[in-house]
């Protein structure tokens, strides 16, 4: 997969996180995962289509996404994954995925992106059939770590 099509989900996420959450995220080492692979306690996945397609995961575990929750909540403390808490981390990922989308339009790459949906649970199997799928560790300060999984075919 072209860096090109990677990079713009490291600086959104990084600065993202930075702007939101006050936090520095700090970028583990790339990796590809296998084909199937076991999401964190909860996963934003938006899909994209146009001149790139393909998925995009943002998984971590439960208490990474209340602490995250809590913030963007204005100090709300949030202490399990209920509906406002849950909207709150699906508006995360729809906020870097919609920054990311201005990126890769202004490297000339059209693409448009689905609503985010939120998978919960223990054990969520995740598989993007056919598709090379990199994995962006980002450690928050304080926060847990999030892993951005992208599997992306460029046309």
């Amino acid at each position: 997969m072209n860096a090109e099509l990677i990079n713009p989900f490291i600086n959104v996420s990084v600065n993202l996180m930075n702007m939101i959450c006050n936090v520095k995220a700090n970028r583990g080492q790339i990796f590809i995962r296998d084909s199937t692979f076991l999401s964190g306690d909860v996963a934003i996945t938006i899909g994209i289509a146009g001149e790139v397609k393909g998925q995009v995961f943002f998984s971590m575990d439960e208490s990474t996404a209340c602490k995250i929750a809590s913030i963007m909540m204005f100090g709300m403390e949030v202490t399990k994954l209920e509906d406002i808490a849950i909207s709150a981390i699906a508006e995360l990922g729809n906020m870097i995925m919609g920054n990311v989308s201005t990126e890769f339009s202004n490297n000339g790459v059209e693409i448009n992106i689905t609503p985010p949906s939120i998978l919960s649970g223990n054990d969520i199997s995740v598989s993007s059939i056919g598709m090379r799928t990199i994995c962006i560790p980002l450690a928050l300060e304080s926060l847990g770590k999030i892993e951005i999984d992208i599997a992306l075919t460029d046309n």
